[in-house]
């Protein structure tokens, strides 16, 4: 999927847009908001997102920070599998293990 690109604040602390602002000889801004692919974008915001989080849609978020020291990973795999689908992707490939998480989704 095609869309507006987010990228790391400088604090670090959230996500700005984007930038690759370019201009014409005459200083007429010609380019500004990145459009790439978002897929990897949309799944990592999902993914760290708290229920809640999202105005549009409070019951979207899987708040993945939460997973320290909780042993019940099929819950968490159950909980990634129902998000990521309700974005609208097809999960080809879900691992959650003690060492990391392994995710490949597209849209259907």
């Amino acid at each position: 999927m095609t869309g507006i690109a987010l990228t790391i604040n400088e604090a670090g602390t959230g996500y700005d847009l984007k930038l690759d602002i370019r201009r014409d000889t005459t200083g007429k801004i010609v380019q500004g908001m990145v459009l790439e692919e978002t897929t990897p974008q949309n799944q990592t915001m999902i993914l760290v997102a708290n229920p809640g989080e999202f105005k549009e849609h409070p019951a979207w978020g899987v708040g993945l920070g939460n997973i320290i020291n909780d042993h019940d990973l099929a819950a968490w795999r159950r909980k990634i599998r129902e998000q990521i689908e309700a974005d609208g992707q097809r999960i080809t490939t879900l691992e959650l293990t003690e060492k990391g998480l392994k995710l490949e989704a597209q849209y259907k």
